[in-house]
């Protein structure tokens, strides 16, 4: 079992890069991460593409919910694991808008 909040803030890291900020210009949205394994809920709430804040909560209704276990994520972004392989493997379970999924990639991978 990985300790998440460091990924997890290295996602939130990626927000100040102008390059992700262009890329995701408008994204204004609540980003719902659920860990199976370690029973956490973890809070990315993206404003406007070029910034994002990291809370431990859980929303009713995210914009985007992410479920996995913590090795997944770490396994995601210490690029240990293919991010599109391991959602085809159904180790991710993402619900939300294509659009939104498609600029998740950019600040997990």
């Amino acid at each position: 079992m990985a300790d998440i909040k460091p990924y997890l803030q290295k996602m939130v890291d990626r927000f100040a890069n102008p390059a992700v900020q262009a890329s995701l210009k408008g994204f204004t949205k609540n980003l719902q991460f659920k860990f199976t394994d370690t029973k956490e809920d973890w809070l990315i709430k993206a404003v406007n593409g070029n910034s994002a804040t990291l809370t431990q909560e859980t929303l009713e209704k995210p914009d985007i919910l992410v479920t996995m276990t913590s090795d997944v994520l770490a396994g995601i972004m210490d690029k240990k694991i293919n991010g599109t392989t391991a959602y085809m493997q159904r180790k991710i379970q993402v619900k939300g808008a294509m659009e939104d999924l498609m600029k998740l990639q950019k600040i997990m991978m």
